[in-house]
Formats: C-alpha cells, sequence, structure tokens
C-alpha cells in the first residue's frame, strides 16, 4: 500500500514538472537565459504603449516592456516616465560571430536611440524601437543603475507638435467661413449660369431661325443668280449676234455711204456757192439791192395805202357802193 502511494506521488510530481517545463517552454520564457535591463525616460505621451509590447531592432523583436511608471517633480510638476525593457542579448550579436557580449551603454555612445513606433494605425497600440541614430545627442536623465537609452520623439512627433500649436479652432472658421462664401459664390455662378443658359438657348433659336432665313435667302439669290446667268447668256448672245448683224450691214451699206457722204459734200459746195451769191447781191451799193430796197418801199406804201382802206371799210361798209365822202 505504501509502495503504491509512493509510485503515484513520484508520478504526480513528475507530470507537475513535465507541465511547468512545457508551459514555460511553449510560452517562450527566457528563465532560464540571461536577460540584459535597460530604462528609457519619456517627456512626452505614451498613449497606446503597454506592458508586455515589444522591443524591435529594425523590426526584429528582442525584448519587450516589462513596467511603465511616473515620476513627478513636486515644484515644477514636470512629468517624466520611465519604461523599463527587458532585451535578449542572444538576438542581437556584436561582432563577427557573436564575439562581444551586449552592452548598452557602450552601444548608447556610439549612437543607440529608442523612439515610440506605432505597430497598428487602428488599434493605436505603440511599441519601442532602438536604432542607431549617431547625429542625436546623448541626453540622459536618469542615474547610475540600470543602463539608459536616450529617448528621442517619433517620426511624426515635430508635425504633431507644430499642429498643436496652429490656431486650429480659427483656422476652421475661417475654413468655414471661406466654404460658405465659396458656397455663395457657387449659387451665384449657378444662378448666372442659369440666366447665361436662357439667354444662349433663345440665342440659339434666334439663330437658328436666322439661318434659316439666310438659308432661304441664299436659295432665292442664287435661283436669282442662275436666271440673271441665264438671261446673261441670252442677252450676251443676242449682243454678240446683233453685232455680228451690224458689222455685215455696215460692210453691206458701206458703198452707199461713202456715195451718199460725197452726194452730202457736192451739196454742201452747192450751198456754200448760193450763199456766196446772196451775200455778193445783198452788199451796200448792189444793183440788185437797189431794186429790192426800192420794191420794199412800194410795198410798204401800198400796205399802207390797203391798211386805210381797211379802216374806212370798218367804219363805213358801203363806202364801196356809195364812195368815200369826206365831210
Amino acid at each position: 500500500m505504501k509502495r503504491n502511494a509512493l509510485l503515484i506521488g513520484g508520478f504526480v510530481v513528475a507530470a507537475f514538472v513535465i507541465i511547468i517545463a512545457s508551459v514555460l517552454w511553449l510560452g517562450g520564457s527566457d528563465f532560464f537565459s540571461k536577460q540584459q535591463k535597460a530604462r528609457i525616460y519619456y517627456q512626452g505621451n505614451v498613449s497606446g504603449l503597454a506592458i508586455g509590447a515589444p522591443v524591435t531592432f529594425r523590426g526584429v523583436t528582442i525584448g519587450q516592456v516589462t513596467d511603465i511608471g511616473i515620476q513627478m517633480d513636486g515644484s515644477t510638476l514636470k512629468t517624466t516616465i520611465p519604461i523599463a525593457l527587458k532585451l535578449q542579448p542572444s538576438a542581437l550579436e556584436v561582432g563577427n560571430g557573436g564575439g562581444k557580449a551586449f552592452n548598452v551603454p557602450d552601444l548608447v555612445q556610439r549612437g543607440l536611440r529608442a523612439r515610440l513606433a506605432s505597430q497598428s494605425v487602428v488599434t493605436g497600440q505603440k511599441a519601442i524601437e532602438l536604432d542607431f541614430m549617431p547625429g542625436t545627442p546623448t541626453t540622459l536623465v536618469g542615474g547610475a543603475g540600470v543602463p539608459e537609452i536616450p529617448a528621442v520623439g517619433d517620426k511624426f512627433g515635430a508635425l504633431i507638435d507644430q499642429v498643436a500649436d496652429l490656431p486650429l479652432r480659427d483656422t476652421v472658421a475661417d475654413v468655414r467661413a471661406a466654404v460658405q462664401d465659396l458656397r455663395n459664390t457657387l449659387v451665384s455662378v449657378q444662378h448666372t449660369l442659369d440666366g447665361a443658359q436662357s439667354v444662349l438657348a433663345g440665342a440659339s433659336k434666334e439663330l437658328q431661325l436666322t439661318a434659316m432665313e439666310s438659308r432661304k435667302t441664299l436659295n432665292a439669290a442664287t435661283e436669282a443668280i442662275k436666271q440673271v446667268q441665264a438671261t446673261s447668256t441670252t442677252t450676251l448672245a443676242s449682243i454678240t449676234s446683233l453685232a455680228d448683224t451690224s458689222r455685215q450691214t455696215v460692210l453691206q451699206a458701206q458703198p452707199e455711204l461713202q456715195r451718199t457722204l460725197v452726194g452730202a459734200r457736192q451739196a454742201s459746195e452747192s450751198a456754200k456757192v448760193a450763199m456766196d451769191r446772196v451775200a455778193d447781191l445783198a452788199a451796200p451799193g448792189a444793183p440788185l439791192r437797189a431794186d429790192l430796197e426800192g420794191a420794199v418801199k412800194d410795198l410798204s406804201q401800198a400796205a399802207r395805202g390797203l391798211r386805210s382802206w381797211s379802216e374806212l371799210l370798218e367804219e363805213k361798209p358801203n363806202a364801196i357802193i356809195f364812195g368815200n365822202k369826206r365831210e
């Protein structure tokens, strides 16, 4: 009976040891490995960083966050947040083949720095990222004891600080005013476009009517031009025929015209001779002119006698029968 109890107790102890070893092995515990502790001091906000957050070096996990605290100066109320790290020296080999031990102070002097890095944009979780930044100053906040890694701002820290210093409320008010002005402008532009669209529609209709009238006028002018062209062709043909006929007529009448011109020239010469003779007869001292002047005087006397006789007949119509008795 005692022997069975001893066997059962030994079996239970062995099972318990196996369970603990399995838990430690499956949990990735480094309980039996050498640990390197370090500390980081942050002056700003570490929102999103929690205990157990990974510590990475260029994307490779080399440790985790073991503690996050708060230190406050009672006089100035200045707050510092110390963060304790647990590093695995085996994850980082210094030298070829790991000839040198992992020494945090030496690496800090050569530019090792720590900064917050975002793990997820959705959840906002943060991690600690280690890297070499030789150009940054070595500012240590903590005292002696645990090695300290200087902290630097994250990649967007300066930008976030600048954005925080901006007058966002005034900027938003200005943006709202600008948006309202833009909206009013767009409404005014829309009204203007509507008016312009109606004007353009009216103008388009007028242009269409004008184009139709112009097309009709152009068609009428084309027809008129065709008619004028046909009439001009006919008239030109008639003129050409008339010119040909006139040329033939002139050619045929040319001998008769020459004879007529000769006869006219001869008649002109005969008339000139007759006029010369009349001028000689009418010249002063010519015999014929004296005869003519005497005949003219006789005719004048006869005319006066006839005038007296006619006046007598008007006064006394019976003078032809009884004669003219002077009283």
